[in-house]
């Protein structure tokens, strides 16, 4: 009873809709141009400081409800969410703005298929 049994997933060819690996992957990836990485920081920006303003009522009353660690805790989070924000927004939007034949290159370079353009052509 204590070993588990793994299930694999079929694959269907279906994405999921929020890849952050994936957008990860193409951030870094030379086959994606400039612009299309520029994009998609410079939507995430925005989307980062809605969410921030979104946060300021939150955040005010906890900085007020917990006084000199709550007024910390919070810069010191702010701090984090002003970095972080625009770096997760902007993988999670590339995989939309990046060229839809170096997407899925990428998709199946990660995945590790035998379809793959680097597989090993065996000739027998």
């Amino acid at each position: 009873m204590g070993n588990a049994i793994r299930m694999e997933r079929p694959k269907t060819g279906r994405h999921n809709l929020l890849d952050l690996k994936l957008g990860y992957a193409l951030m870094w990836d030379r086959r994606v141009p400039i612009v299309a990485k520029l994009l998609a920081v410079a939507l995430a920006v925005p989307m980062t400081a809605l969410l921030e303003l979104l946060e300021l009522p939150v955040e005010g009353l906890i900085a007020a409800l917990l006084s000199i660690f709550g007024v910390v805790g919070d810069l010191a989070l702010d701090g984090v969410e002003i970095i972080a924000g625009p770096i997760i927004f902007s993988c999670l939007l590339l995989p939309f703005l990046a060229p839809t034949n170096v997407v899925s290159q990428v998709r199946q370079e990660r995945s590790g298929s035998p379809d793959s353009e680097k597989a090993p052509i065996i000739d027998v």
